[in-house]
């Protein structure tokens, strides 16, 4: 299938045509992969401009989509370190073992912001960049796999695990687990949206013991649970996360009686954005139903998202390895670069 150019792509976001955050990581990837091999560039900084300008329209039009903007900062950091290796590498490097080049920066006129100085003309970085985009794609296709696998060690016989409303990464990672232990899954029903329902009968399917409750009996449900383990939006800067509604007062019951939270996620929705960029508004439907009737001097507020803070997340489960909320900080300077990021 063809990339789809920038424009289609952020309609497509915009009416929400994505299936998951996998399938829009990996069709954000595809548009930069597209712009690298197609667009008309000859230095790193015009390809930098280039990719920054997804990431800047993606922000004013859409800026609650953080998953496409993660996938522009790696793209950006791909960038800069193919260009520091083409150039040479050790040469360009500095004694904190980052590129010495973007102390030397650029402004976009577009957003503003400044870019990594890659002036010189390097006739191999395109395939460098392709080739190493190529190399994140493959890694971005086995994450969930990576994720999933994982959950024989994490979850023991007889445990008793509680979740909410629907995850397909959490669904396969407790569907790994059930192959080799027993254990029981309580699932919270998910309003607005009642997703708890598909969550539900998705695990009663593959052989799974599953209870389904209401949002309101999530705190005193907690006492007889083990572990709470949820999937995610977005990993923010902080180490909170930004998810479906629910999970705010769920991560409070949970620290509540002690019960560790883990919360399985790819690397790809780790963030820079801060807590107080989370939220926005959705549609009132979703909590109206049509043909009720309503002053018109009622104002609907319905938020899309909930903020988890760090302090009441246990673990992150990634492809890569574990990551405590406190070492997000760290695990974002590996994945982005700091003289790359639009604000």
């Amino acid at each position: 299938m063809a990339p789809p150019s920038k424009q289609d792509f952020i309609n497509k976001l915009r009416l929400e045509k994505f299936e998951s955050e996998q399938s829009k990581a990996e069709e954000s990837l595809a548009l930069l992969e597209h712009i690298v091999a197609n667009a008309s560039w000859q230095t790193g900084s015009e390809l930098l401009t280039l990719l920054r300008n997804v990431d800047i329209e993606v922000s004013a039009k859409l800026p609650w989509e953080t998953t496409p903007r993660n996938m522009v900062q790696r793209a950006l950091k791909i960038v800069v370190d193919e260009y520091s290796s083409c150039r040479g590498g050790v040469s360009d490097m500095n004694t904190s073992g980052h590129p010495s080049f973007p102390q030397v920066t650029m402004v976009d006129p577009t957003g503003g912001v400044e870019l990594p100085k890659c002036d010189q003309a390097l006739p191999d970085l395109r395939d460098r960049v392709l080739e190493a985009l190529a190399e994140y794609r493959a890694e971005l296709e086995q994450s969930d796999e990576l994720i999933a696998v994982q959950g024989e060690s994490k979850i023991h016989n007889d445990e008793v695990i509680l979740t909410f409303d629907w995850c397909g990464l959490v669904l396969a990672f407790l569907t790994r687990a059930a192959k080799r232990r027993h254990f029981h899954v309580i699932v919270a029903e998910g309003a607005p949206t009642y997703q708890g329902h598909r969550m539900a009968a998705s695990l009663s399917r593959v052989g799974i013991q599953t209870t389904l409750i209401q949002d309101c009996a999530v705190f005193p449900m907690m006492s007889r649970v083990n572990k709470v383990i949820i999937g995610t939006h977005t990993v923010l800067s902080n180490g909170g996360i930004k998810t479906d509604l629910g999970a705010a007062a769920l991560a409070s019951a949970a620290k509540f009686y002690s019960v560790p939270l883990y919360v399985c996620t790819p690397t790809y929705k780790f963030s820079r954005i801060s807590g107080e960029e989370v939220n926005h508004c959705g549609s009132g439907s979703a909590i109206i139903p049509t043909n009720t009737p309503l002053p018109s001097s009622v104002n609907v507020a319905v938020s899309r998202f909930d903020y988890v803070p760090p302090e009441n997340v246990t673990s992150f489960i990634t492809n890569n390895r574990g990551i405590a909320p406190s070492y997000v900080y760290r695990h974002l300077t590996e994945l982005y670069d700091p003289a790359a990021y639009h604000v």
